[in-house]
């Protein structure tokens, strides 16, 4: 393993926006967002990057982690997107756990601006880690992956018209993401690894509206604010189906952050999604 440096804190573009880090499991935290989702400011967007110590003779691999907490909540700082960053730079890799603009009003419209703000996002940082030459990034080895709403993020990237002189993905890791519409899939042929709970509460398996599971009859109400979504294995189908290289773990155990526990611990999903993360993308 080689050692590893960290450069915290790196603004790599400036947006309006709502905010852009929100503490997970902080009791009051959407209370206290709700007032400030009425009013854009002008925000500095962050990431963290991890970074192989020392110097190298070649280009290194890049992977771009994103958060989830479903476009409202979130930051680069949770444990498990620190952790997996700071494993792959020691296996070479340059990592960045990316912050990117939160934040939006409950009406569907305002929800898709803010899944695009974060695409946005994603592309300026993107931008900004290509340009830094110190970091010796190899621009033909680029890889995404997320955990839910992060997991949209690092689908978006990779399955979407190429824009002239934008890095491709290679490869993504989606950890029980989704995306609006399988047609997606048509634009590009990234292979995918995918791991996801059959009995998710928040995102769904198949196809169907988020937390769907949790509001039950009510659940026809998601579609105020989000269209039907195509989780990991409807994912998986149409990917099989257009020759695309896919890898899919279907979990039993009934959660969504299959990572981590409520102690905010990592469980073995957590080393088995790494281990399978960094075979899978060696592959590419």
């Amino acid at each position: 393993m080689i050692d590893v440096r960290v450069e915290r804190d790196v603004i790599y573009a400036k947006a309006d926006g709502y905010w852009t880090s929100a503490p997970v499991g902080v009791a009051g935290t959407v209370r206290k967002l709700i007032p400030k989702s009425f009013r854009k400011r002008p925000l500095d967007l962050r990431m963290d990057i991890y970074i192989p110590a020392g110097t190298t003779s070649g280009k290194r691999p890049l992977l771009m982690m994103f958060h989830g907490g479903s476009f409202y909540i979130g930051n680069k700082e949770e444990a498990g997107q620190a952790e997996w960053c700071r494993y792959f730079a020691s296996l070479g890799y340059v990592a960045a756990s990316v912050d990117y603009r939160l934040g939006f009003k409950p009406f569907k419209c305002s929800v898709r601006k803010a899944e695009r703000r974060a695409l946005e996002d994603a592309d300026a940082a993107l931008d900004y880690l290509l340009s830094r030459e110190d970091l010796c990034i190899d621009s033909e080895r680029v890889f995404a992956a997320g955990t839910s709403a992060g997991a949209m993020i690092s689908l978006d990237m990779a399955f979407r018209p190429l824009a002239p002189g934008r890095a491709r993905i290679c490869a993504v890791g989606n950890f029980w993401g989704s995306v609006s519409d399988l047609k997606v899939l048509d634009y590009a042929d990234t292979p995918i690894l995918s791991f996801q709970s059959e009995n998710d509460p928040i995102m769904p398996y198949s196809k169907g509206y988020p937390f769907q599971s949790r509001l039950g009859c009510f659940s026809f109400l998601m579609g105020l604010f989000s269209n039907k979504m195509y989780g990991t294995y409807a994912i998986y189908q149409k990917a099989l189906e257009k020759g695309i290289a896919c890898e899919h773990h279907a979990c039993p155990e009934t959660g969504h952050r299959l990572h981590m526990n409520k102690d905010g611990q990592f469980t073995p999903r957590f080393y088995e999604m790494r281990d399978a993360m960094a075979a899978f993308f060696s592959k590419y």
